[in-house]
């Protein structure tokens, strides 16, 4: 069986290849420097030395403010066009640099509130962004690039995590400064895409928000995401340094080689790939904790790396296959995945710091000193297994209606 046509295809303008490669580009390494301007906020937070609870306020700050934009990134990116849209959600990661001058608590939640909304805005506009430029294959491997873009900027600044200790405000200012440099750039090489015409954009508007959380499809697809959401913020925040180092970098191998065969994978199989893939997570989420002390603890954070983000091009897809989807329908589904998943990290974290800090607090690290709370949050992962299984479902019921519909019609 082989895939049907992307059905944004005809929709797309003619953009030279080297333009389309350098937007990509820029849409990567905005939401790098992103994850590396949160880590450094982090760093930063850390050094105050604010409790489990002061802390998890500040990451979930980030998340709330992520939640607010996802809703409404569709919407500004339909009223100020991809080019002032990635403008202005560039310029909010930038604003991200003032924690830098304040140790009081609300102008750092404020601060750290404005550069989670502008990182918000920057993802669903990556989805929307490349969909206007990208079709077939193409479009699978920038997809698939871009899926691993925040986890490269996590390995990126956990490389520099001795560097980012003992200097956090450096570390802040040097990534908005770079944040700044590729905002600049983006300014450069924007000239050079299509305007869209109005009738299109009249035809995109015609989707809105409300459609979007009335299918079925982009509630799973959110919930999906919202258990390994969950873990992966707080194991880049409270988990053992050591280990998680290992996952994000494994994660990064595992993201980039999920691409080259998700291009390559019918679209058919996509689905069972990332059940596959999640069951082998929850294990390997399991295992970490079970083995954190023992001489194994590397090699199954290694494992757990790569099997949280080996079905990641995969699982971004599923949106992308749906039979008719739009780019409009492909920014209102990311506006609701991102706001979902976020809003239910923000529950699934706060509790996280509640059971830590009612069972001992955090320790050195800032890793819990009660096994208590990793158990929940392992437990809490396990919400993409089952959504991955339903989503699989879904795609093959579709797939086999299919062409009763095209008969009926």
């Amino acid at each position: 069986m082989t895939d049907a046509p992307d059905a944004t295809a005809s929709s797309v303008p003619t953009v030279p290849p080297a333009t389309r490669y350098l937007v990509a580009a820029i849409l990567f390494l905005t939401y790098l420097l992103f994850a590396v301007g949160w880590r450094a906020g982090d760093h930063y937070v850390a050094s105050h030395g604010f409790n489990a609870s002061q802390t998890a306020l500040l990451t979930n700050a980030i998340t709330i403010a992520q939640v607010v934009g996802s809703l409404v990134a569709a919407d500004v990116l339909l009223r100020l066009g991809p080019r002032n849209a990635l403008t202005f959600g560039s310029a909010l990661i930038i604003f991200g640099g003032l924690i830098s001058l304040t140790s009081a608590y609300p102008l750092v939640f404020f601060i750290r509130f404005v550069l989670g909304l502008g990182g918000a805005l920057t993802v669903v506009f990556m989805s929307a962004i490349v969909a206007k430029i990208f079709t077939g294959r193409e479009l699978q491997v920038v997809n698939g690039v871009n899926s691993v873009a925040f986890n490269t900027g996590l390995a990126v600044a956990l490389t520099f995590a001795v560097r980012m200790d003992a200097n956090p405000t450096g570390a802040v200012i040097t990534a908005a400064a770079l944040s700044a440099a590729i905002l600049a750039l983006w300014l450069l090489v924007s000239r050079g895409l299509p305007k869209e015409r109005a009738s299109e954009v009249a035809v995109d508007a015609s989707y809105t928000l409300r459609d979007g959380f009335r299918e079925w499809f982009n509630w799973v697809f959110a919930l999906a995401y919202t258990g390994l959401l969950s873990y992966y913020i707080v194991a880049f925040t409270f988990m053992d340094a050591d280990t998680v180092r290992w996952v994000v970098y494994a994660g990064v191998i595992g993201a980039l080689s999920g691409t080259a065969i998700a291009a390559k994978v019918p679209n058919v199989l996509k689905p069972r790939v990332v059940v596959v893939s999640a069951a082998v997570q929850l294990l390997s989420a399991a295992a970490v904790l079970a083995l954190t002390e023992h001489r194994f603890a590397t090699l199954v954070g290694v494992i757990l790396g790569l099997a949280i983000f080996f079905p990641m091009p995969f699982f971004v897809q599923l949106a992308f296959i749906r039979p008719g989807a739009t780019p409009r329908q492909i920014s209102v589904t990311f506006s609701i995945f991102w706001a979902v998943s976020y809003a239910g990290s923000v529950v699934f974290i706060q509790i996280f710091a509640w059971i830590a800090d009612a069972t001992g607090g955090l320790g050195p690290g800032n890793v819990p000193v009660s096994l208590a709370p990793l158990v929940f949050i392992v437990i809490v992962e396990a919400t993409f297994l089952i959504g991955a299984i339903l989503l699989a479902r879904h795609l093959a019921r579709t797939r086999s209606e299919e062409p009763r519909s095209e008969v009926a019609a």
